[in-house]
């Protein structure tokens, strides 16, 4: 319990003031915490604050102890004036949803850059490390580059002279810093999907790679947006494990949609004509439920007209094909004799 200060000890209008807030239980304390100063605050004991930083941070109680609120991203801190204000200025720096400020003191470069005309131009700017990270693995996963790349001597060398304050990390940062870009569209896209209110026609195919002999599975959802307009976007690229039978092929599809949770809003399913695929619709069936299915599906299972036209063009050439050799080795004959 809270002792409240007798007016002999506050004179005039701090003792009705100090009364107030000793009182006042529905009343928030706050506490005021100077830079330097290692005396603790309790709950009533107004401080001045002198540190500019707790322009950034609003003082909470959590659980009967003080915290520091960043107003940026939300995180709470100690705010114990003890620990001073150390740990306060190194989170503003670290915050990534902190925008600098015009007031604040950046260093800024100059570099030369070019209008829209090709004119030279001379402009501000100010290096950030998350920028360069971003664009450095956005990079990697535009071009397929191999993860290792960020190892390579002469990369390293490379980016080095271009900038030297960036920080190289290593293959397992990128790897990271892709997995955390990944699931950050996931969320958006899944987001986006969920405010539509249009049901999804799903593609998927499977093949195997010829370096590793494993076979892969790529989902892709094509929906209509609110505005009318064709949306594509891939769901899910995953890894099958053998035998690739119906059963594999249904359990990692159906998986896939749960996760998007757009199970109950597929319209159709278009695959390869191969009779696997047949009985896995057979499969898929069951577990949609025919109440959640566009026509009880009906028209859940399409067959890709692709597929059906490349088949139908590789019959067709296995029966020209002795016609098709005779012409290649007269072009090759043409093309090896020397000219008289």
């Amino acid at each position: 319990m809270t002792s409240t200060p007798s007016s002999s000890q506050v004179p005039g209008s701090q003792a009705s003031a100090a009364v107030a807030a000793a009182t006042d239980t529905t009343e928030e304390n706050v506490v005021h915490i100077s830079d330097g100063e290692e005396q603790a605050a309790g709950p009533g004991k107004k401080r001045k604050q002198y540190s500019k930083v707790w322009n950034d941070f609003t003082q909470v109680c959590v659980d009967g102890k003080w915290k520091a609120k960043c107003k940026h991203c939300g995180k709470n801190l100690s705010a114990v004036s003890r620990n001073g204000t150390t740990h306060l200025k190194t989170h503003l720096t670290s915050c990534p949803l902190n925008n600098k400020r015009p007031g604040d003191k950046i260093q800024t470069n100059l570099r030369f850059g070019t209008t829209e005309k090709g004119a030279v131009s001379v402009e501000n700017y100010v290096f950030d490390q998350e920028v360069a990270r971003k664009a450095l693995y956005s990079m990697i996963i535009l071009h397929e580059y191999p993860l290792s790349i960020v190892d390579h001597h002469g990369f390293r060398k490379f980016v080095s002279a271009l900038q030297p304050l960036f920080k190289m990390g290593t293959r397992n940062t990128i790897r990271r810093d892709i997995m955390h870009f990944y699931e950050g569209e996931k969320r958006k896209a899944r987001i986006f999907l969920q405010r539509t209110n249009c049901r999804v026609a799903v593609t998927t195919d499977l093949w195997t790679a010829d370096n590793q002999k494993r076979g892969y599975m790529a989902v892709t959802g094509h929906f209509i947006d609110d505005s009318w307009m064709l949306k594509s976007c891939i769901l899910r690229f995953m890894y099958v494990p053998c035998p690739h039978t119906a059963e594999a092929i249904c359990d990692a599809l159906h998986k896939c949609l749960q996760s998007w949770d757009i199970d109950r809003r597929v319209s159709t399913v278009t695959l390869d004509n191969c009779s696997t695929n047949d009985s896995m619709i057979g499969l898929m069936e069951t577990r949609l439920s025919a109440t959640n299915m566009l026509l009880r599906g009906k028209w859940l299972h399409m067959r890709c007209c692709a597929h059906i036209l490349n088949l139908i063009v590789k019959d067709g050439m296995e029966v020209i094909a002795s016609a098709v050799s005779n012409i290649r080795d007269s072009i090759a004959y043409w093309v090896a004799t020397p000219k008289s």
